[in-house]
């Protein structure tokens, strides 16, 4: 004959809080982890590219950094914006006016570190400039492949540029702003896909 439920009988119960909260809470991790890891899988080059072009210029990199970081960055242009294209023309000729592009910045990165210019500029200086070509360089690639996230990588870099010249280069100021783009990225990465979930299932 069942009787009233006791403290005994609710500690010992496996149906009361510990079970249920103990069932939720590594289901909440997990789903955490799985946001958290698809963002930084889709969004991983974006954020190298920002990285890749703050070290450049905190560090007064040589031409030769530029020179081979410029080509990955037209690589990721291309990889980024090639299934905005449907036909295989519109494919070609994106490829083709990303690498006219950046060869185009490769030749001023050799005219900015001649050293007939290099005795007119500083190492600040030049870092400073070749930020700002590079910035400018991957805003109009965003533009052509039709690659928002790119297109915003370039104004985060050129807003860089005077922000930079501002803090001096003050290496725990550059962290921690490199550390705010990266949450502003996630945040809203992690609403585009709650937005785009709800829209699933109505």
């Amino acid at each position: 004959m069942d009787g009233p439920i006791g403290i005994q009988d609710l500690a010992t119960n496996e149906n009361f809080h510990e079970a249920p909260l103990a069932d939720i809470a590594p289901g909440v991790v997990s789903t955490w982890r799985s946001v958290l890891r698809n963002w930084l899988v889709q969004d991983s080059p974006y954020i190298a590219m920002l990285l890749l072009a703050l070290f450049g210029v905190t560090f007064h990199m040589p031409a030769t950094y530029w020179v081979v970081l410029t080509p990955l960055f037209g690589v990721i242009c291309v990889a980024s914006g090639w299934h905005h294209f449907e036909r295989q023309e519109d494919r070609l000729q994106l490829a083709y006016t990303q690498a006219l592009s950046w060869l185009a910045l490769i030749f001023t990165i050799y005219v900015l570190y001649n050293n007939v210019v290099q005795g007119v500029l500083n190492s600040s200086a030049t870092s400073l400039a070749m930020m700002a070509l590079l910035a400018l360089g991957t805003f109009v690639a965003g533009l052509q492949s039709r690659v928002w996230r790119i297109c915003a990588v370039g104004g985060i870099l050129l807003l860089a540029v005077p922000a930079m010249g501002w803090l001096e280069q003050s290496a725990l100021l550059i962290a921690i702003v490199i550390l705010a783009i990266v949450a502003v990225g996630f945040l809203t990465w992690w609403v585009g896909q709650r937005q785009w979930g709800s829209a699933r299932r109505t």
